[in-house]
């Protein structure tokens, strides 16, 4: 097993998820361990034994090792709350990072706070720091990024700051209906249809406010007209995607939009924008936070 001595780590620590990157002197990645010990699941006492548990063969019992952390760590029901910046604003400052006070005398775990906006009132926690990674790798963007998945953002950029922003729900609102309505029967498979998945933006995105009848008829088309669990999965998918890009348009309507998330979801995307007449670019969701934390260590460590 090689020896691996951190200069600094980097961790991003969701609701469900938790990440860390050993970082070394020239800011390369040293190593990488991950976790399902999330936000959601863990109690505040416990978010330093799971950071631990994760990155103590990287630690130098002779000094402290900066972490830098974001996410959902520092929700109310995170590790420590860390006060929101207001937008618009710079996507991560430096003075407004928050330190959880840790037991073990070899790290110290800095925070990066979340950003809120007033009106239509909304947060983020996590998303900023990928788009602080995304303009520090692009300085001159001015225009919309696109954040997909649990609680999908639309951003926009001017001048290296978080203007405003919108929020939609619509992967919690695919795990919920897929797994907690009448539908979860008719959806019992992991498989894909993309004509069916075509079919459902464009369905979602004309006709919004059929949505609820739409979303039964999932059901109905599976008992009456034996529609397959893949193509009603598929479909469920489209819909919701559609109405989201409905309620968005004014985001990406005639504009090119950064698209930052995990590659499946990327592509989903993607291919609904494509579908409707839009124009996006994927950039990597891990480059993203790995810059976003290394912009921040690097204000906060520079000498």
């Amino acid at each position: 097993m090689i020896d691996v001595k951190a200069k600094w780590i980097a961790a991003d620590w969701g609701t469900t998820h938790m990440r860390a990157w050993a970082i070394d002197e020239q800011g390369e990645v040293l190593a990488y361990s991950e976790s399902n010990e999330g936000m959601k699941d863990l109690q505040q006492n416990e978010f330093e034994p799971v950071l631990l548990r994760l990155i103590e063969n990287w630690l130098d019992n002779k000094k402290i090792t900066p972490v830098m952390a974001c996410g959902m760590v520092g929700a109310r029901q995170g590790w420590v709350e860390t006060p929101y910046l207001k937008t618009p604003c710079v996507p991560i400052d430096k003075t407004q990072l928050t330190v959880a006070t840790t037991k073990d005398t070899r790290i110290q775990v800095n925070l990066v706070p979340g950003v809120m906006q007033h009106k239509p009132a909304d947060i983020m926690r996590g998303e900023e720091t990928q788009i602080a990674g995304f303009i520090k790798e692009n300085p001159s963007f001015n225009g919309i990024v696109c954040l997909p998945g649990t609680h999908t953002k639309w951003v926009n950029v001017k001048a290296g700051q978080i203007e405003n922003f919108r929020t939609f729900m619509t992967g919690e609102l695919f795990g919920v209906i897929s797994n907690k309505t009448l539908i979860k029967h008719s959806i019992e498979s992991d498989g894909w249809d993309q004509a069916s998945f075509e079919n459902g933006v464009i369905k979602g995105f004309d006709n919004p406010g059929l949505i609820a009848s739409d979303l039964f008829s999932l059901r109905s088309e599976s008992i009456v007209n034996d529609l397959d669990s893949n193509s009603a999965r598929s479909i469920l998918s489209g819909l919701l995607l559609g109405v989201e890009l409905n309620g968005a348009k004014n985001y990406w309507k005639n504009k090119n939009v950064i698209i930052i998330g995990s590659e499946l979801l990327s592509k989903n995307y993607q291919k609904g924008l494509k579908i409707l007449g839009g124009k996006s670019h994927p950039f990597s969701l891990e480059a993203a936070t790995l810059s976003g934390l290394t912009s921040a260590y690097m204000e906060l460590y520079s000498e």
